[in-house]
C-alpha cells in the first residue's frame, strides 16, 4: 500500500528494511456497521417507485371494481401520503431504530390510505380490502429491506405479479366507455 493510504511514513528502499518501526506505531482497524438505519432507508427509497406504483395500481383497481370515479386530486393525496411514509420512516428511525420506525410509519400510512379508500369508495368492505392490500404492500417492502441476496428477484416477481393481476382484473373493462361502439354505429349510418 502506498504510504499515503496507510498513514505511515514511506519506507526507504534499502537493504536494512525493518518492520520494527511499523510495529511501534499505533495501528487500528475499525469495522463499518453495515446495517444502519440510513442504509435501510436508502434501500427503501430505491424501491419507492415500485411501492408507490403498487398503491396507485391498487387504488385504480378499487376504482375499476367499485364503478366510482376517483378524482386526480385524490390520487395526488394518496401519492403525498406515500411520500410522507418515507419522511416518517427517516424521522422515527433516527430515534427508535429502523424496525420500530418502519412499523410506526407503515401502520400510520396503511391506516391513513386504507381508511381514505373506505371513505372515497363509500364502503367499509373497501376500507377492509384496502387495509389488507396496503398492509401486504408494506410487508413486501419490509421483506425486501431485510433480504440481501434475493431482494431484486423478489421485487421483480412482485412487479410481474402486480402487472399480471392488474391485466387480469381489467380484462373486461370497456376502456372507451362505449365511445367506440357509438362511433361505429355512426359510421354505419353515414
Amino acid at each position: 500500500m502506498p504510504y499515503l493510504a496507510r498513514n505511515v511514513a514511506a519506507a526507504q528502499a534499502s537493504p536494512s528494511l525493518s518492520f520494527d518501526a511499523l510495529f511501534s506505531r499505533d495501528m487500528a482497524v475499525k469495522l463499518v456497521k453495515e446495517d444502519t438505519a440510513y442504509r435501510f432507508i436508502a434501500r427503501s427509497l430505491k424501491y419507492s417507485p415500485l411501492f408507490i406504483g403498487l398503491v396507485f395500481i391498487a387504488y385504480f383497481l378499487f376504482e375499476v371494481s367499485s364503478g366510482k370515479r376517483v378524482h386526480p386530486a385524490q390520487f395526488i393525496l394518496i401519492g403525498l401520503a406515500q411520500a410522507v411514509f418515507y419522511l416518517l420512516l427517516l424521522a422515527f428511525s433516527e430515534h427508535i431504530g429502523f424496525d420500530a420506525a418502519f412499523g410506526v410509519a407503515a401502520v400510520a400510512a396503511v391506516g391513513q390510505i386504507g381508511l381514505y379508500a373506505g371513505a372515497v369508495f363509500g364502503s367499509k368492505a373497501y376500507a377492509m380490502r384496502a387495509l389488507a392490500v396496503f398492509a401486504g404492500v408494506y410487508v413486501l417492502l419490509y421483506v425486501l429491506m431485510r433480504l440481501e441476496d434475493y431482494a431484486l428477484v423478489v421485487g421483480a416477481i412482485a412487479s410481474f405479479v402486480a402487472i399480471a393481476l392488474t391485466m387480469w382484473m381489467t380484462r373486461n373493462v370497456d376502456w372507451y366507455g362505449g365511445a367506440q361502439a357509438s362511433e361505429g354505429s355512426a359510421l354505419k349510418g353515414a
